[in-house]
């Protein structure tokens, strides 16, 4: 993972409203499912997501290394038709200049160290998300265009005879 792709994740998301209301309807659900009393489920950080798919919103979150999260919490998850998956993974973080030496050859950029990090990727389908709708604007559009034409799911088609 590299530095720039989390803060295009983080501008997108804070960017989109609707992408804000899942990520806060998936955190209330993850809290009401008790995640959040195994250990480390709370050092999480979101890097990618959310993506919202037509039944499942996925979510990855990365942790230090040494700050796995207790698999019991993804076992939990499980027990709610949610999947996930474990991944580890290096984070290219920025060193600290305080030498020449320390900026990459030729530029006045810094290098990157390796940083291990564990990505836990979490898909958790659309109905455990209690209180947003996600319906699409498209489906909207199409469903008040439909009313305004008096069509219906009761419409009944009759014929000319």
């Amino acid at each position: 993972m590299e530095t720039q792709e989390i803060l295009d994740n983080h501008y997108a998301v804070h960017k989109n409203t609707s992408l804000l209301d899942v990520l806060i309807e998936f955190e209330k659900s993850m809290d009401e499912m008790g995640i959040y009393t195994y250990k480390n489920w709370m050092e999480g950080e979101v890097v990618a997501g959310p993506k919202v798919g037509r039944y499942w919103v996925d979510i990855t979150l990365m942790y230090p290394r040494e700050q796995m999260p207790d698999p019991a919490g993804g076992q939990r998850l499980m027990g709610y038709d949610c999947k996930v998956y474990y991944k580890k993974d290096y984070y290219l973080a920025p060193r600290r200049v305080k030498t020449p030496g320390d900026f990459k050859p030729g530029s006045k950029k810094p290098q990157a160290d390796e940083v291990p990090v564990w990505l836990v990727t979490i898909k958790m389908p659309k109905r455990l998300l209690d209180n947003f709708d996600l319906e699409t604007d498209a489906d909207t559009e199409a469903q008040d265009k439909a009313q305004d034409e008096g069509i219906t799911d009761e419409t009944t088609v009759t014929s000319n005879q």
